[in-house]
């Protein structure tokens, strides 16, 4: 496979990385959360053991600790396992510190706050005693904030913690401290834990761009889930173990827009699974992902613009340039919004003078007796979706005449459609449906997904990605874009955050992405890959964690001028629109024009019965809006529909003159005797 351009570059910044030169011991990076006696810390923890000389462990942390953690390292066939607390620089600096934690051959390192660890013990006798134990072949792990401090560059937190959307909207946050005078262990990389549950692809990618900022060191990331370990050998072969992803980033470089969000055309990225292995010093996967996936390009003939957040104030960008920068400013906008829903947007269109009509997806709108919305539709140049609810848009969709003329007329050419916030999940293919309401969706493999309107008909689309009032969600909205990417062969997976949009255009013949906004967009692009789905059980009664790897794939942080090609638009043949009238001729009353009998129908036989001999032709329409009988009439009153090879439910009935067209809803249903 073809790696698209700058992938080699990283991967060769990466070989020259000086990783031998720590070649001696082993590290254990472990991404948090609670050991669990007979689950998935057992093979990571007994690794450490097995491999640490003596089989004596020093349980290191900077306050008073329970046993718990020592005794499940005996349990695992340690000689002995000790806690040893150095509170102080002054501890740390002490002689027989130094000879106390020589005397084991695995260290560990508890969670809690990463600068305490560098305050306390940088350039001290424990410093000392950690290089030298590795030096010496032992095993130096950490788990949370203890794993951080294992790659020589890393995160102090001095300021605080960093959070995701932060780091977006900022590369040069001043809370980014970051450090390389701690510990020598695998230089070039940096490391980061809790790495989906905290949504901290982002963040990590700010510390990337950060330190190239800085330095102009290229660094790979690499980030470790919670109750997951990445154990590495003296040949800096690295295993994964446990029910979440170890993943891997090599950037061939780092931008800005605006001086503050960070940017990169090409980020590497590999994902891990238990059971996989990956050479460090190579960049290589020694054992990976085995299902070939090979996903197909955007081909839509029409622009849709997606924005990432819910609120007004966040998307006033977003409006004026849906009203007044696409298409033509007088162009008539068809709102779909729910029943006392987007007061906001639609008073701001009013304010800004755009035309527009609204239609109710709770509504009666499917009435077909509502023949001006649906020719106002047919009239209208843009369409935007706002503050839906999923079941209640998709059901009115499917479910009548307006609903499908809707679904139908924004696929025509040329068309604009808008997404506002939660909205833009509908236009990818699938979209994700309880990550808002299910907290532990991704982790007990309880996410849930439907068809979506697939106007993005090979990417998913997650807005809100790193709202920090949601932020109890980062591991559903993080984990739920590569998991639809993987499970369902998309080639795009699109994480939007507040105060951002991203556009996708026709240009020079070919389809783009392009974004702005206060924060950057991140977009996953797979080329092609090997993939798998998580398998290790969380517990021994739940399922696996929605989790998937993956050989390779590219993420682009998308802001400013920067564009993404994604295909090439496909020109539909677009029905020429006949606008519905409620009468036949000037003279005939509709209602009484025409009759319909049996309705509904249980053989599917329909009689057509018209004191008009105008009418020239009849076309059956399901309510998927695919065309399934056309019968055309030479001046006759009455006729026959046979829907009797076709299956129960209800169907349009469009009868149509020289110049009009009626439409009425049958039935067919045979329990209707």
């Amino acid at each position: 496979m073809t790696l698209p351009k700058g992938y080699h570059i990283a991967i060769l910044i990466s070989l020259i990385i000086p990783l031998q030169m720590f070649a001696q011991g082993k590290i254990v990076l472990i991404g948090g959360g609670a050991e669990v006696q007979g689950g998935w810390s057992d093979a990571p923890y007994s690794w450490a053991v097995a491999n640490g000389g003596n089989k004596k462990v020093a349980v290191i942390s900077y306050t008073d600790e329970d046993n718990f953690i020592p005794d499940y390292f005996m349990s695992l066939g340690a000689v002995a396992a000790t806690n040893i607390k150095i509170n102080s620089r002054t501890v740390a600096g002490l002689q027989s510190t130094y000879d106390l934690l020589m005397q084991h051959d695995v260290f560990f390192f508890k969670g809690g706050d990463q600068y305490k660890y560098y305050d306390f013990f940088k350039d001290t006798k424990t410093s000392q005693a950690i290089v030298d134990k590795y030096n010496n072949g032992g095993v130096i792990s950490g788990t949370s904030a203890g794993m951080a401090i294992l790659s020589k560059v890393f995160f102090t937190a001095k300021e605080g913690s960093v959070y995701p959307d932060e780091a977006l909207q900022d590369f040069r946050h001043p809370h980014i401290q970051l450090a390389n005078d701690f510990l020598p262990f695998l230089p070039g990389i940096i490391v980061d834990s809790h790495f989906t549950e905290r949504g901290r692809a982002a963040r990590l990618f700010g510390f990337m761009a950060h330190w190239y900022d800085d330095t102009g060191e290229l660094l790979t990331g690499l980030g470790v889930d919670d109750r997951t370990a990445f154990c590495i050998d003296d040949n800096l072969i690295g295993n994964v173990y446990g029910t979440g992803t170890v993943s891997i980033y090599n950037s061939a470089g780092f931008g800005t827009f605006n001086g503050k969000n960070p940017t990169a055309d090409s980020v590497h990225v590999t994902q891990l699974l238990h059971g996989h292995a990956f050479n460090l010093q190579q960049q290589q996967i020694i054992h990976g992902p085995q299902k070939l996936i090979t996903p197909v390009d955007e081909t839509g003939n029409y622009q849709v613009l997606l924005s990432g957040s819910n609120s007004l104030s966040s998307n006033n960008d977003f409006v004026n340039l849906f009203v007044n920068g696409l298409g033509k400013a007088t162009d008539t906008i068809t709102v779909v919004v729910a029943k006392g829903k987007g007061i906001a947007y639609l008073t701001k269109l009013k304010s800004m003078q755009a035309k527009y009509v609204t239609v109710d997806p709770s509504s009666d709108a499917n009435d077909i007796g509502h023949i001006e919305l649906r020719n106002a539709i047919r009239k209208s140049k843009k369409v935007l979706f706002l503050e839906n609810d999923d079941e209640a848009l998709f059901n009115f969709l499917a479910g009548g005449p307006t609903g499908i003329l809707l679904d139908q007329h924004i696929r025509r050419n040329k068309m604009i459609t808008g997404f506002i916030g939660e909205d833009s999940r509908y236009a990818g293919k699938i979209f994700v449906t309880n990550h808002l309401t299910d907290q532990y969706a991704a982790y007990y493999g309880r996410l849930k997904y439907r068809e979506g309107l697939a106007l993005l008909k090979s990417s998913v689309v997650m807005a809100n990605t790193y709202d920090a009032a949601s932020s109890d969600f980062y591991e559903n909205t993080t984990a739920a874009v590569p998991f639809a990417m993987v499970d369902d062969t998309l080639k795009y997976g699109i994480s939007l955050n507040r105060s951002s949009y991203l556009h996708f255009f026709q240009g020079e013949g070919k389809n783009y992405f392009t974004a702005k906004g206060a924060l950057t967009t991140l977009v996953q692009i797979n080329h092609g890959t090997r993939t798998d789905i998580a398998s290790q059980r969380v517990n021994a009664a739940g399922t696996a964690r929605q989790y998937v790897s993956f050989a390779e794939m590219q993420t682009v942080l998308l802001n400013g001028d920067a564009v993404v090609p994604c295909g090439v638009p496909v020109m539909t043949d677009d029905e020429h629109y006949e606008f519905e009238s409620p009468v036949l001729d000037a003279e005939v009353d509709l209602s009484t024009s025409f009759t319909i009998f049996p309705n509904p129908s249980s053989n599917g036989i329909f009689q057509i019965s018209s004191n008009i001999r105008k009418f020239v032709s009849v076309t059956l329409v399901d309510f998927t809006g695919r065309t399934i009988l056309q019968q055309a009439y030479a001046d006759n009153s009455n006729s026959t529909i046979d829907m009797s090879p076709y299956p129960d439910g209800p169907y349009l009935l469009l009868i149509r003159s020289s110049e009009k067209t009626i439409s009425r809803k049958i039935i067919k249903c045979e329990s209707c005797k």
